[in-house]
Formats: C-alpha cells, structure tokens, sequence
C-alpha cells in the first residue's frame, strides 16, 4: 500500500538520518488540501516513485495537518512557506532541505533526490 512507505514526520529525526547518509524526503498535507491531492495522484503514488521511496536510503516522513500542529507549522515557517503543500528533499547534499515546488511534477522530485545524495 503506497501510505505504507511514509513514516510519522519527525523534524528531529531528519539530521539523524541524513548523518546516516540517508535521503529523507518530507510531504506535508491536509485531507483539505485539494493541491496536496493532486500532487499523490501525479507523483506521490506514481509506481516509479514509490518504488524509488522504497528504496533502502530513502526515508519517506509525512506530516497531516488535517488538524493543525503548531511543530508543523513551525517547520513550515523556518522554510519561509506558509501554505501546503510543502515537499521537501534533505540529504548529505542537502542538510538544510531542497523545496519543491507546489504542484510536484516528477522529473522535478527525481532530481531533488539525486541533488541531495
């Protein structure tokens, strides 16, 4: 099942896993965020990503702020975001986190991925 792979986000966790030499990839969403939506249809739970979130140094964190949380927001704000959806790749490459862009296109994730190795 594709929410099978996505772990609870855990802001604290992410510099552990990156010292590691993990990849960790964060997506932030809402049952009322239509954009959110869009972007697992497109790309979230595209098979080809799946299977690259499945991957052994790969870390999926999805945090759901259908109810808010104030760490999550708090999160957000540090990224100078405001709204969700928010997507973000951290790596060995990437300590602070490379943003996507709102509406996730593939080709675009794929490259934040090989960028935060």
């Amino acid at each position: 099942h594709y929410d099978s792979i996505w772990i609870a986000f855990n802001e604290k966790e992410i510099d552990q896993f990156v010292a590691q030499g993990k990849i960790v990839v964060i997506d932030v969403t809402a049952d009322w965020c239509i954009t959110c939506k869009v972007n697992k249809l497109a790309v979230l739970n595209n098979k080809e990503i799946v299977k690259k979130l499945n991957s052994e140094n790969i870390i999926a964190m999805r945090a759901d702020i259908t109810k808010p949380n104030a760490n999550v927001i708090t999160f957000l704000r540090k990224h100078g975001r405001f709204a969700i959806p928010f997507n973000a790749v951290y790596g060995p490459s990437a300590k602070n986190g490379l943003l996507t862009s709102e509406l996730l296109t593939k080709k675009e994730f794929l490259e934040l991925i090989e960028k935060a190795k």
